[in-house]
């Protein structure tokens, strides 16, 4: 390596020769050298990595031939700096919140991870590309005393982490139980039947279950990896729409506990808000989007997900018919689809979600305009950054 006016020896290898006259060698190596800048006494900064290469050949006096490969490299031995613009964040067990933050160098990787989950980063809100925005969410089962920190990693690894600064509301969730009778189980299994295995299908208790533990957990992957590619802007604006005239008939993170034949047989959580309104009514986009998936999703029935941008998604299931198919740009209040009973569904309604990334929160903060308000836009408004057009 070429630094400083200084030529450093990383490394060398010798290999054996083989062949006639031993004259050939390995066609392919890889290996790694480990470069301590400190040790080497190498300072931050521009340098060159060359690569040499000699064969065995007899020419040049014995010598044989030689190649050079050089690539220019940046020593870099400095975490970035991460500076928070947000320092007052009130948050809410099942609820979301925003991070913005400017970052003292280009990181690939940069967000806020809440216990155990990552949630990314974007740059483009701002005309200035060193000022990024992050949603994050509090999953309605975070464990208590979870850390919630703010971090960044540089192109050369080096990682900065800051805490994340917040007061974490904590809410107890209802709880509700089902009965389930062999006649609603008979009713919803026509349209769910074919995903279910033969080794699941020797009673209608056990089919029941294979789809309301087993299909939920494939679908809940379906619904994630139709949000990973993610708009790169805020689409939307203002409140989110709530389907019109209708009445709510569960809430958010209701924990069901599921009764056949008088036995407790299995327990899930209810991650959105069922709503009902008249059969077949239209449904309207809550905000603007794109849509990221419009289809069939086991036992979310006829659903499409749209994408709001920087990881916001929100989620409309249960649909008897859908109008937008996915790559489809939609207004607020534009029609998408119309309610139904497809899926896991005992009657026709709306299910209806928001996602932050791999995570699902309550809707009814997103609906609330004073939530927004405070959380999300006076937030985005303070900054002193001009925003980018959208």
């Amino acid at each position: 390596m070429s630094k400083d006016g200084k030529e450093l020896l990383l490394g060398a290898v010798d290999f054996p020769a083989s062949g006639f006259l031993g004259t050939q060698g390995p066609r392919r190596e890889t290996f790694r050298i480990a470069i301590e800048p400190a040790a080497l006494g190498v300072a931050d900064g521009p340098g060159k990595l060359t690569l040499s290469v000699r064969d065995r050949s007899w020419r040049n006096w014995g010598h044989g031939n030689l190649t050079q490969v050089e690539k220019e490299v940046v020593v870099d031995t400095r975490p970035p700096v991460i500076e928070m613009f947000t320092q007052q964040n009130y948050l809410t067990l099942g609820g979301a919140g925003i991070a913005v933050y400017r970052l003292s160098e280009a990181c690939p990787v940069s967000g806020v991870r809440v216990g155990a989950t990552f949630y990314p980063g974007f740059s483009g809100y701002y005309t200035d590309r060193a000022v990024h925005i992050a949603f994050l969410a509090i999953a309605h089962d975070l464990p208590a005393g979870a850390p919630i920190t703010l971090e960044a990693t540089d192109a050369a690894g080096n990682a900065s982490r800051v805490r994340f600064p917040h007061l974490l509301r904590r809410k107890a969730f209802k709880k509700d139980r089902l009965a389930i009778s062999d006649g609603f189980i008979k009713q919803i299994l026509p349209g769910l039947q074919h995903l279910v295995p033969a080794s699941a299908s020797g009673s209608l208790k056990e089919s029941f279950l294979y789809i309301n533990r087993d299909q939920r957990r494939i679908d809940y992957d379906a619904i994630i990896a139709a949000a990973q590619a993610i708009q790169p802007a805020m689409l939307w604006q203002g409140p989110f729409t709530r389907l019109p005239n209708a009445a709510p008939r569960a809430g958010f993170a209701d924990r069901r506990s599921y009764v056949y034949e008088g036995v407790e047989i299995d327990q899930q959580d209810h991650m959105g808000v069922d709503l009902a309104s008249l059969a077949n009514s239209p449904v309207p986009a809550a905000n603007a989007g794109v849509v990221a998936a419009a289809g069939f999703i086991g036992i979310y029935g006829q659903t499409v997900i749209l994408d709001h941008g920087f990881g916001l998604f929100s989620m409309y299931s249960h649909l008897s018919q859908i109008t937008a198919k996915p790559g489809d740009r939609l207004n607020k209040d534009e029609v998408l689809g119309y309610t139904g009973t497809t899926g896991l569904a005992g009657g026709d309604h709306l299910h209806f979600s928001i996602l932050v990334h791999t995570t699902f929160v309550d809707p009814v903060e997103w609906w609330d305009p004073h939530w927004i308000r405070d959380n999300i836009t006076l937030k985005l408004n303070a900054v002193a950054a001009p925003r980018a057009g959208r």
